[in-house]
């Protein structure tokens, strides 16, 4: 008996799901627990498993479908069952729709010339997820070059984030990437090689081949938000209507701290992270100050929560994830470091699992590595804040008669003030401070 291959529901409020690729074709023979195809749900990629031995019957929508959750997208079983006759319609109907959706007009000739011009950048003849493919034209490298890890064979997004990167500015790299050039055949006249525009035009110059035709085309482009972007974008507009929040901002004197952080890493050999020292502070002083741990109940209530699950604002090629640290406040600071890599790389890897994003208490977002020095983060709810890390500035200071330079970084927290009054969050946000000019605190 044929048996169905359905778009998983992961999550209470997912909806729908995107097919972004099928690894197997029909008359494939399968076994039980075979990744079937790679899924895009409302927040993380996955591969999703068969749950049956047998062969591959029909694959009723085609990559790039989006498909309503539990609704049959493919059938399992024995070759030359008959499937039933609507599924038949269904099947092809789903790609008469696909086919007409995918269709180029005649009218965009340009356009079609430098989509073409970039698939063929980015290796259109190498098996390649669709991930893949983007993170390629991204760092503008060639998945020819590139060792594929994949249980077929094929290069995944993984892959090309690991693989050697070429420092180019978005405009250099839109640019060779519609030139056919490979930026790491370009030397790059920036800091540490990173290429410019004037760089491409250099190249062009030297080539007489590439001089006649080198003519920059700058298209309008159309693109559509991934799954995770489209509900990042409804539960933050959802949150910033419904929440009465307030940000506070402070400074914390960190010139310690990345001494501390240095000694450990030369003795421990490690990779200790600035955000790591600053999440598990955010951790104890969570512990120390439980109302923010909190969230609104039936009724007047608060529900104070028992553990400290901290999320982890990670941002990815699909849009922000939120992986996240269960009884944060309980790891010393390597295992600490350790847990927020592997959830860290899981995420820009599009292997999270949704258990990886469950049970948050209360969210930290860090963009100090882009040098922001304060903003406005948007509440995680049902959370009664979010914490967002700045970047870490020189300031000048009389100490002990004498100016010295030190190191300080941008706290901005953004709270509900339903649950936190003005006061215990300006207390919370001094906990924090508090650990991180004094670090070994943190570390006891």
């Amino acid at each position: 008996m044929a048996e169905k291959i359905i778009m998983p529901k992961t999550g209470m409020s997912m909806e729908e799901g995107v097919i972004i690729e099928w690894l197997v074709k029909e008359g494939d023979l399968v076994e039980k627990g075979d990744p079937v195809a790679e899924i895009e749900t409302d927040k993380s990629t996955m591969e999703l498993e068969s749950d049956y031995d047998g062969t591959i019957l029909k694959i009723i929508y085609p990559a790039g479908t989006t498909v309503p959750v539990v609704k049959t997208i493919a059938w399992i079983g024995t070759p030359g069952e008959e499937l039933p006759k609507e599924e038949a319609v269904v099947a092809s109907e789903a790609h008469s729709a696909a086919a007409t959706t995918t269709a180029v007009p005649a009218s965009a000739p340009v356009a079609l010339k430098a989509e073409a011009s970039r698939a063929s950048m980015v290796g259109d003849r190498v098996k390649a997820t669709p991930a893949a493919r983007r993170a390629a034209i991204e760092k503008g490298v060639s998945l020819e070059a590139i060792t594929p890890s994949g249980k077929h064979g094929e290069v995944r997004e993984g892959d090309v984030l690991s693989a050697p990167s070429v420092s180019a500015t978005p405009l250099a790299a839109r640019i060779a990437a519609d030139q056919q050039i490979s930026l790491s055949d370009v030397a790059g006249s920036g800091h540490g090689g990173k290429v410019f525009k004037s760089d491409l035009a250099m190249l062009s110059a030297m080539s007489a081949a590439v001089a006649d035709g080198f003519v920059p085309s700058y298209q309008d482009e159309l693109v559509k938000l991934t799954g995770i972007q489209k509900i990042t974008g409804k539960r933050m507009f959802q949150s910033h209507s419904e929440i009465p929040v307030v940000t506070e901002n402070a400074k914390a004197d960190v010139t310690e701290l990345l001494a501390v952080r240095k000694s450990l890493n030369e003795s421990l050999g490690s990779s200790l992270s600035i955000n790591d020292f600053v999440m598990l502070a955010t951790a104890r002083a969570l512990r120390l100050n439980p109302r923010m741990n909190s969230s609104l109940a039936e009724g007047d209530q608060l529900l104070y929560k028992g553990r400290i699950n901290l999320g982890m604002a990670v941002a990815t090629p699909r849009g922000l994830l939120v992986p996240v640290i269960n009884d944060a406040d309980m790891y010393s600071i390597t295992g600490f470091s350790s847990a927020a890599k592997q959830l860290a790389m899981k995420g820009r890897e599009g292997k999270l699992q949704p258990n990886d994003m469950e049970g948050g208490t209360f969210t930290v977002s860090n963009v100090g590595m882009f040098g922001v020095t304060a903003f406005t983060p948007i509440i995680n709810q049902p959370e009664a804040g979010i914490l967002g890390v700045c970047a870490i500035e020189d300031q000048l200071k009389m100490i002990d008669e004498k100016i010295v330079n030190r190191k300080i970084m941008g706290l901005s927290l953004t709270f509900d003030h339903r649950i936190v009054d003005g006061a215990e969050a300006a207390v919370f946000i001094k906990t924090i401070k508090d650990f991180l000019e004094a670090p070994l605190t943190i570390l006891a």
